[in-house]
């Protein structure tokens, strides 16, 4: 066969496959997995039955068909893979813009949110379908999460992949909550304030690592005053039981305090510091 008649068939067949897809989208999500039929999805689709079961075995085949060609569309919409640059860039910056990729994506697409419905409705007779749209659309999205947590070690978080679940977690919550279950008046609350918090609670511990030994990225407290005579005023009371249990001179007081002005933190900060790398490091 001549290569441009290879390649109008190869598209023609690949039409064909969309139309199937199509039909079986407009099927399901108006009679559920389990009410949907075959025939149905050959009309809709303006193909032969022959023709349908020469692509899909079985009415889950062309189900599990669906969710994956659904989830690799939306999986190139959130990360954009084509972008060397979406997940470069400080943290802050990169977690917002992924949450917002997130939220776009999911809330601008009716046929997401009927399927969500429809796995979660079917889920109980039919668990082996909602471990499709898991396999296929949570679990890779989590990874990618996860693993850009754990290429970024200045972050602090403990678990990556406990951090990725918190992250993703909010965010589908959140789309739940506002236009799955209709509830934006119940539990109003803007997107943007939920992202900003969101990045705030995952990049709260933040270190530089590339910078000074000791700088940081949190809100700084007020320092410690001084009394007329110079020295330090105690201030135990405002700090943490585990900064409460350290006592230090006047003069250590003052090492410190130099110490941190010189690396932009508080003196609670440094202590922080050292409790967790120690003094040697």
């Amino acid at each position: 066969m001549p290569k441009k008649s290879k390649k109008i068939e190869t598209e023609r067949l690949a039409d064909k496959v969309d139309a199937i897809l199509a039909g079986a989208m407009q099927e399901f999500l108006a009679h559920g997995y389990a009410a949907a039929t075959m025939d149905r999805v050959t009309a809709a689709a303006g193909v032969s039955k022959t023709t349908v079961y020469n692509y899909f075995q079985d009415k889950e085949g062309l189900f599990t068909a669906l969710i994956e060609r659904l989830a690799q569309k939306k999986y190139l919409a959130v990360f954009n893979p084509e972008d060397s640059q979406f997940l470069e860039g400080e943290p802050e910056v990169v977690l917002r813009r992924l949450a917002k990729s997130i939220l776009d994506n999911t809330n601008c697409s009716q046929e997401l949110l009927g399927l969500v419905r429809l796995i979660i409705a079917e889920s109980g007779r039919f668990p082996s379908l909602a471990q499709v749209f898991v396999r296929n659309v949570d679990k890779p999205a989590l990874e990618v999460i996860a693993q850009y947590f754990t290429a970024h070690p200045e972050l602090q978080l403990p678990d990556p992949e406990v951090a990725a679940r918190i992250f993703k977690g909010t965010l589908i919550h959140f789309t739940i909550i506002q236009n799955m279950l209709h509830s934006q008046e119940i539990l109003p609350m803007e997107s943007d304030r939920l992202i900003d918090n969101l990045v705030n609670l995952m990049t709260s511990n933040k270190i530089d690592i590339h910078g000074g030994q000791y700088s940081g990225t949190r809100h700084k407290s007020p320092r410690r005053k001084r009394t007329s005579g110079g020295k330090f005023q105690a201030d135990y009371g405002s700090e943490s039981k585990k900064l409460r249990s350290i006592r230090l001179t006047d003069t250590a007081w003052a090492k410190l305090d130099e110490l941190a002005q010189k690396n932009n933190l508080t003196r609670s900060e440094m202590i922080e510091v050292f409790a967790r790398q120690g003094l040697g490091d």
